[in-house]
C-alpha cells in the first residue's frame, strides 16, 4: 500500500468509524442516560476509537475522538459552560486516542499470533485512554457540576457520578474489543504498518 492510499484509507475509515461512534453513544444515551442527568451514559461509543486507535496509532485516535467530541457538542450535548463543554467533549474523548501508544504492541501480537500479548496491550490502552477522559468528566464536574452535590462533597459527588458509567463502559469495551478483533482478518492489522505516524 502506496503512502498516498493509506492516507486516502485513513480518512474514510476516521469517517466510519466517527459516525460508528457517535450512533453507538446515541444508542447508549438512549437505554441507560436517564440514570445520568447531568449527562454521561454507560457507552460503548469508545469502541470505534479504540478500533482506530490500534489499527492507526495514537494520530487515528487523537483525531476521530476528536471529531466523535465535536459531533456531540453539534448534535445537542450537556453544555452548562463553554469551558465545560470543551473539557466534557472536546478533550475527553480526544484522549480516548491515546490508546494507540499500544497500537505497535497489539497489532504485533494479532500478526504473531499472540493473543496474550494483544489482549494485555488493548486492555492497558482502553484503561489508559478511559481514565484520562474520565479525569476530564472528574474535573468538570467538580468545577461545574458542585450544585449538584447537595450535601455530600463535590469531589465525592463527581467520582462516583463520573466513575459509575465510566467504569462500566470501560469494562464493556474491552469485553468487547477482546471478541470483535478476531473477528477480523489478521490484514486488517496488517495493510498500514506505515500508518503509525502518517508523516508526509
Amino acid at each position: 500500500m502506496t503512502t498516498n492510499q493509506s492516507k486516502v484509507l485513513f480518512i474514510v475509515e476516521i469517517a466510519i468509524f466517527t459516525a460508528l461512534a457517535l450512533l453507538f453513544d446515541e444508542l447508549s444515551k438512549f437505554l441507560t442516560g436517564r440514570f445520568w442527568p447531568q449527562g454521561g451514559s454507560v457507552s460503548i461509543g469508545m469502541l470505534p476509537v479504540l478500533i482506530m486507535a490500534f489499527r492507526w496509532g495514537i494520530k487515528g485516535g487523537l483525531l476521530s475522538g476528536f471529531l466523535f467530541g465535536g459531533l456531540q457538542l453539534l448534535l445537542g450535548a450537556s453544555i452548562y459552560h463553554p469551558v465545560q463543554g470543551f473539557i466534557d467533549y472536546f478533550l475527553a474523548f480526544t484522549l480516548v486516542g491515546v490508546a494507540g501508544m499500544f497500537a505497535k504492541q497489539v497489532k504485533e501480537g494479532i500478526t504473531e499470533g499472540k493473543s496474550l500479548k494483544w489482549i494485555s496491550f488493548m486492555i492497558m490502552g482502553t484503561i489508559l485512554g478511559g481514565f484520562l477522559r474520565f479525569l476530564c468528566h472528574f474535573v468538570a464536574g467538580i468545577v461545574f457540576f458542585s450544585s449538584f452535590a447537595g450535601d455530600q462533597p463535590v469531589v465525592i459527588y463527581s467520582l462516583l457520578y463520573n466513575g459509575g458509567y465510566m467504569s462500566f463502559s470501560v469494562l464493556f469495551c474491552m469485553i468487547l474489543l477482546t471478541l470483535l478483533i478476531p473477528a477480523l482478518p489478521k490484514k486488517y492489522f496488517q495493510s498500514s504498518p506505515e500508518a503509525y505516524s502518517l508523516k508526509g
